[in-house]
């Protein structure tokens, strides 16, 4: 073995942890949600209501009022006000029983999104550790290593990503209490209003 060598094959292997730890960080802020004031993008919201006599109506969320709720039968932007639209369904929270707002296809985006940081974590954390001694017991190569990894981490990041996407669907218990109705219209302004 050349002298220097050793300290050589040393700082690769730091250099390559120091590269992955880089593209981890990258990875993960770019996932987390912006924490600040700047005015968020309009979204089309899905909504499915249960009337207290059992009446279910699916449709998209359009607006909000002190005492009623309105969804349409078209696909539409929010107008976060009363309408009386062809299309247009009012709910008076006294016969809201339950009413989940939701944005259509985000657990779907969230497993994805999740299986794909995770698989590249994975891969990259194998490559990077390089391929064991053969003197060990068990010794993997870097790309076994990745395969392996990269399966894990992917698993792992879809279940991640599964459970953030079941948190953004949103159901409200209304069981016509102005109150819960209330408490409904405030989460619902501070998460998607303008």
């Amino acid at each position: 073995m050349y002298p220097g060598r050793s300290k050589l094959l040393t700082k690769t292997k730091e250099m390559k942890h120091f590269i992955l730890l880089t593209w981890l960080a990258l990875a993960f802020s770019q996932s987390m949600p912006a924490q600040d004031s700047l005015p968020q993008k309009q979204v089309i919201l899905s909504a499915k209501i249960t009337t207290l006599s059992g009446h279910m109506s699916a449709g998209y969320f359009y607006a909000m009022t002190n005492s009623a709720l309105l969804i349409s039968t078209q696909k539409q932007l929010p107008g976060w006000y009363d309408t009386t639209n062809k299309g247009m369904y009012r709910f008076e929270y006294q016969e809201l029983g339950k009413a989940e707002i939701y944005k259509k296809g985000k657990i779907g985006r969230s497993v994805l999104t999740g299986l794909l940081i995770g698989s590249a974590a994975g891969a990259l954390i194998g490559l990077a550790s390089g391929n064991d001694s053969k003197d060990e017991f068990l010794a993997f190569s870097a790309g076994e290593k990745a395969l392996g990894l990269g399966i894990f981490g992917g698993g792992i990041g879809a279940i991640t990503g599964l459970i953030i996407g079941a948190a953004a669907h949103k159901t409200f218990t209304i069981h016509g209490k102005k109150e819960n109705y209330d408490r409904m219209r405030t989460k619902i302004m501070k998460k998607w209003g303008r």
